[in-house]
């Protein structure tokens, strides 16, 4: 296989590869998880440095407090929801189970999914930092393909009758970030005022757009295939091997770069109540490495004669580099595409808390004011609780809606034993816009 094909193979993978409320910076709280997303008044310690950066100076804190390995994973679709994957994954489909599985698919069916890992965060005082990696991917299939796949060609074998590709796509970015953030407290006659702030570098290790241009699937008279369709990705060598960090945050395995700049405030009243609010890239920008780009555009057709003999033809073309890619009309076009939203979303987030005891109650609501590569909803309202049974045992509960067609429930517990925190969550998301299940784990200490 020629290297072009290769790497057009391999930025349709990373569409399929390893999106809820998640950013360049992953989430170093399982909990908030549990509470979909309730959190920005209610972040302790580490967690605060990606909720609101204010928190660390509120009352309450831990003294000193690390975040071991936390992971999230989200899966979903446009189309259908777990329990339709449940429902059909080991399971022989009948003519209507495949009817209904089509009908659930507007134009195009999207798969999505988002990994994000935050290795290592440490808070002590007023102080934190975090560390962590995160990509998002999705990918179409066009609503004919899916059939095709569903029913094979028998419901279209007529003279003439084809199936398409048309709105197949992908897309993907994966980048590492490394945040620091500091807040001071203040004495007001209302109560105790805080103010944060967190500032971000970010690595760009990939960022790549497919999609189909032409394709055509017929039986009759004669069996005839064709598929064309072009990508453009961030490109890397052959050769290339992370040996080690500085080969992820250095030279070749960084080809984008940005920062970013949370501005936090939070204000505790009498009784128990606090309330926040947090402006995500108040200030930032993201950049790629324009000579990295690589642009593959790729036809293939199959065609048998009447004798039964077949020919196929590949075709292919690459470009290499900034100059090459804006001398060709077609291939500039896709690459400004991406650019479109190759940097992240400013959000505005604003929060309350309650705690009684050993119940505490959240709610947010978050506005997207510009968006990115992150995805996030124009707006999400939610509302958790959290209560810890037995001093060891915390219950976690909590729902949120885009006010369009999604609406979240989650859940989450664990078990804390002293300062160690062991969290499990799970959100599970339905409607027609994002439905689909993240699930999270994660370890840190609380001293």
């Amino acid at each position: 296989m020629s290297r072009a094909l290769r790497c057009s193979a391999a930025a349709a993978m990373l569409a399929l590869a390893p999106a809820a409320l998640h950013a360049q910076l992953p989430d170093a709280s399982t909990r908030a998880l549990g509470m979909a997303g309730a959190y920005s008044a209610l972040a302790r310690g580490y967690e605060a440095v990606h909720w609101n950066p204010a928190m660390l100076a509120t009352r309450n804190q831990p003294g000193v407090s690390i975040g071991l390995p936390q992971t999230q994973f989200e899966f979903g679709s446009n189309a259908y929801g777990f329990g339709d994957f449940r429902r059909y994954s080991e399971e022989v489909l009948t003519d209507a189970d495949k009817q209904y599985l089509l009908d659930q698919v507007d134009s195009t069916l999207d798969l999505r999914s988002y990994l994000g890992i935050a290795p290592f965060s440490l808070q002590i005082g007023n102080f934190a930092l975090s560390f962590g990696t995160a990509g998002d991917a999705r990918a179409g299939l066009g609503k004919d393909a899916v059939e095709l796949a569903l029913f094979g060609n028998a419901s279209r074998s007529g003279p003439g009758e084809f199936f398409t590709a048309a709105g197949s796509n992908a897309r993907g970015w994966a980048a590492s970030t490394l945040a620091f953030s500091f807040a001071m407290p203040f004495r007001i006659p209302m109560g105790r005022l805080s103010a944060g702030v967190t500032a971000k570098k970010i690595w760009g290790h990939g960022v790549g757009l497919g999609r189909e241009t032409s394709s055509q699937f017929a039986v009759n008279p004669n069996f005839t295939a064709t598929a064309a369709g072009h990508a453009i990705y961030t490109d890397y060598d052959d050769d290339f091997e992370a040996d080690g960090i500085g080969d992820i945050l250095g030279g070749e395995g960084s080809p984008g770069s940005g920062f970013g700049l949370d501005l936090g405030a939070a204000l505790e009243l009498r009784h128990g109540l606090t309330v926040g609010v947090t402006l995500v890239n108040a200030i930032g920008s993201m950049s790629w490495d324009e000579s990295r780009f690589r642009y593959d555009r790729v036809s293939y057709q199959v065609t048998q004669a009447g004798s039964g003999a077949v020919q196929d033809t590949l075709i292919q073309d690459s470009l290499i580099g900034q100059a090459a890619i804006e001398g060709d009309a077609i291939a500039r076009g896709l690459r400004d595409s991406l650019l479109e939203e190759a940097d992240f979303a400013r959000l505005v987030r604003a929060g309350a808390s309650y705690q009684l005891g050993k119940l505490r109650l959240g709610g947010m609501i978050q506005l997207r004011l510009t968006s990115g590569l992150d995805r996030h909803p124009s707006q999400y309202v939610a509302a958790g609780a959290e209560y810890v049974l037995l001093g060891i045992l915390p219950l976690r509960a909590g729902i949120g809606t885009d006010f369009s067609s999604s609406l979240t429930l989650s859940g989450g517990s664990g078990l804390h034993l002293g300062p160690v925190k062991l969290d499990v969550s799970i959100a599970h998301a339905t409607g027609n816009e994002r439905p689909g299940v993240k699930v999270g784990a994660g370890i840190g200490l609380m001293f």
